[in-house]
């Protein structure tokens, strides 16, 4: 089967490695439907990770159930399923207090991680099929009437979105809300901020295309420049950029009270603004998302069309031509694994 390889910047390579099997009771095989990147990802093929190659990619995707161990319960063959991008186990101490990254059963001093070097036998979700282990506390079934394509981020992106924005907004309606972006990411936390009915969300990306999607989905949208300064403040604020400048922007541009999730991953110490931080008494979070503790409630919301994350994606992408497309700068290219589906 094929399994997409970063070898190096902006180099991508479909790899035949042998089809996967159920290797244990807890587990499932799935044949993946469809996949997408997520921002981390673009950040990797770009070359801007300490991450060495090769390694399969991939942790975001929608995928169908086709084979299972004798202890999995409350799935059949054929299920559509979103799959968390991390591994849990459900039932360790780290899971039961609500931390599955940390999940006991990891194999590593590394996150559990899908599609990145130290994701070992399990690969990464640009695969045709892969296996899912703990798969009765791991999987989410699709709701029936949610399109598989608009779902293929639910293991990732789509809920950690959720999980930064509309839990907040329910607890203060009207907050105003402020996204630094780079990516897809941003424009699913826009959207989600929007539907929570959110008094005012500002967009801010240096990508023209982007903006001009933002705004169409109802946001403020401001373009980036290392000078941007505030003249409003927030009550939630989700900084989904790169860099030590738009951080500092987004934690400047705190209400009192405020929360401010980081969603960046920073590989190197950087300085805080922690006078206005103090002084605005912010809440500052920087964390991995423990996506599967949101999944479901997420898939809710799909389901009862709160958001559209069709209006987000850039493109859908033939396998075929996956390693060249990946390549090129694209904020949610789908690939499509399973035909049938647009």
């Amino acid at each position: 089967m094929r399994q997409l390889y970063y070898e190096g910047p902006r180099t991508l390579v479909w790899h035949d490695v042998p089809e996967p099997t159920v290797q244990a009771d807890h587990e499932v095989l799935v044949s993946t439907i469809a996949a997408t990147t997520c921002d981390v990802d673009f950040a990797v093929i770009m070359g801007l990770s300490p991450f060495q190659p090769p390694f399969s990619l991939g942790h975001e995707s929608i995928a169908r159930v086709v084979d299972m161990g004798d202890a999995v319960h409350g799935f059949e063959i054929g299920d559509i399923v979103s799959v968390p991008y991390h591994r849990s186990c459900g039932t360790c101490g780290p899971c039961k207090d609500h931390l599955p990254l940390h999940c006991d059963q990891n194999e590593g001093p590394l996150l559990p991680t899908y599609g990145f070097p130290h994701a070992g036998e399990w690969g990464g979700m640009f695969s045709e099929k892969y296996r899912v282990p703990w798969a009765s506390r791991s999987l989410v079934k699709l709701p029936e009437n949610v399109d598989p394509l608009a779902a293929v981020s639910l293991g990732d992106n789509l809920t950690d979105a959720w999980s930064t924005t509309v839990p907040h907004i329910r607890k203060k309606p009207g907050a105003k809300v402020l996204i630094t972006s780079f990516g897809g990411y941003g424009l699913y936390a826009a959207q989600w901020a929007l539907a929570a009915d959110a008094s005012l969300v500002t967009y801010v990306d240096h990508d023209l295309d982007r903006l001009r999607l933002a705004e169409k989905l109802g946001a403020h949208a401001l373009e980036w420049d290392p000078r941007l300064r505030s003249n409003e403040t927030y009550d939630v604020i989700v900084n989904a950029r790169m860099g030590q400048e738009p951080l500092e922007f987004a934690l400047r541009s705190a209400a009192p009270g405020a929360i401010c999730h980081n969603c960046i991953i920073f590989f190197e110490n950087i300085p805080l603004p922690l006078g206005p931080m103090h002084t605005s008494g912010v809440t500052f979070i920087s964390t991995y998302c423990h996506a599967r503790n949101f999944m479901e409630q997420t898939a809710e919301d799909l389901a009862a069309n709160m958001i559209n994350p069709r209006l987000v994606e850039s493109e859908i992408v033939a396998l075929d031509d996956a390693p060249e497309r990946l390549a090129m700068p694209s904020h949610k290219p789908i690939l499509l694994f399973e035909q049938g589906l647009h």
